[in-house]
């Protein structure tokens, strides 16, 4: 947090990279399991540990902007891009206002 808090667009930067990998992942495990059949994948197990909160989360966010504010999905993700981007600018949101 200490991280976050002074250096907030390369950590949050950081973080991106890490929840695009893990999911990445996951999707190659699903093709694995939906075009292969494959079961036995070694990384399965790593993968959904990984990746099950990642997605909760997620899922939780865009039905709560969905029901509480009215907000698409779609129209989530570009916020959720645009404000990303302009982290630690002028134009950009405060660290905390992020989670709204």
């Amino acid at each position: 947090m200490k991280k976050l808090v002074q250096h907030q667009k390369s950590t949050l930067k950081d973080v991106h990279c890490h929840i695009t990998t893990a999911l990445r992942r996951l999707y190659r495990q699903r093709n694995l399991l939906m075009h292969g059949g494959s079961t036995s994948s070694i990384a399965l197990e790593a993968t959904l540990r990984t990746t099950a909160p990642l997605v909760g989360a997620g899922l939780d966010r865009i039905t709560h902007a969905s029901l509480i504010n009215g907000v698409s999905p779609l129209d989530l993700a570009s916020r959720a891009q645009l404000n990303l981007s302009l982290v630690g600018g002028a134009d950009g949101r405060h660290l905390t206002d992020l989670l709204e």
